[in-house]
């Protein structure tokens, strides 16, 4: 049998029920990191596993030796179930879920750049404008099939494209690829300065690098969720000064 879409959704209200339930007797009232052995599973990209995780990691071995973090990636169509079934505490990602089961918190922004090698071809031209732009190969980074960046929603608007010469899934890949190459790449400017890539500031604006913080709302009050979500916060605040 096939559950109608009524079912689905009484089947979804029955796990989200369970699942406060199974929250309010596993977890204690009162927090303590020094002896909690609980682990948090994080929904992050590369990019964000590589910004936050040294942070957390080192803070936590000093202050909650026994607490253990798993990342991993979630879909955006899977992630309000993930978080209300318990199977994810956090996500990290650029787009907030359209519900009112899930909160968040803005922990990071950035302005968009275009990284390339030193003594890049582009260096020697006067000024960096649009012609200079789209005569560039860029690295597209997206884990799906398909689809534009946020670059190619703003060149549309003014019915311009731009050459993209490497679609590939992960960002961490890319600073030796534009290192050995011509190619650009489009990606936020503390990316490009933690790694060692020259930049320049793009001839067109684009809605900046955003990163919120969420989680569902039956945890906003659970302590060791307070702890992860300042901890967190401070991971990326590092990300922004470092």
């Amino acid at each position: 049998m096939v559950p109608t879409h009524k079912t689905e959704h009484m089947i979804n209200d029955v796990q989200h029920a369970l699942s406060l339930m199974q929250k309010s007797v596993n977890e204690p009232d009162e927090f303590d990191p020094n002896t909690s052995q609980r682990t948090f599973r994080i929904s992050l990209g590369d990019i964000s596993e590589g910004r936050i995780l040294p942070f957390l990691l080192e803070r936590i071995n000093k202050t909650a030796p026994k607490i253990a973090i798993e990342s991993f990636f979630t879909t955006r169509e899977d992630l309000v179930h993930a978080l209300a079934t318990n199977e994810l505490n956090f996500a990290i990602d650029p787009v907030i879920p359209r519900s009112k089961d899930v909160l968040s918190k803005k922990v990071f922004e950035d302005r968009f750049v275009c990284a390339h090698r030193a003594n890049h071809p582009l260096t020697k031209l006067p000024n960096f404008d649009m012609d200079a732009l789209l005569a560039q190969k860029f690295i597209n980074i997206s884990n799906r099939k398909r689809g534009p960046a946020l670059i190619d929603v703003e060149l549309s608007k003014i019915q311009l494209q731009r050459e993209v010469a490497l679609r590939a899934q992960h960002f961490l890949v890319t600073p030796e690829i534009v290192r050995s190459t011509d190619l650009v790449l489009v990606c936020s400017q503390s990316f490009a300065k933690k790694h060692g890539l020259q930049f320049e500031e793009l001839p067109l604006d684009v809605p900046p690098v955003e990163q919120y913080l969420i989680w569902h709302s039956s945890d906003d009050n659970d302590g060791s969720h307070i702890w992860m979500r300042e901890l967190i916060t401070e991971a990326f605040d590092a990300a922004k000064t470092s």
